[in-house]
């Protein structure tokens, strides 16, 4: 059985690696809210390639 500084250091413990998951995880989200970004991006401006070239042919 732990004593009660072994058992609140174990809690603590797995607190951290609790938050460290989650910091882990938010981060995950932003790499990819930045990469959709990215890809809005990136569509746009075919999208704005493509209308050039239409009134460029017409």
């Amino acid at each position: 059985m732990l004593s009660p500084l072994d058992a609140l250091q174990k809690l603590r413990d797995e607190m951290v690696m609790d938050r460290r998951r989650l910091v882990d995880q938010q981060e995950s989200i932003r790499n990819v809210q930045s990469e959709i970004e990215a890809i809005d991006r990136a569509i746009a401006d075919e999208m704005a390639i493509s209308r050039i070239s239409v009134s460029k042919d017409a």
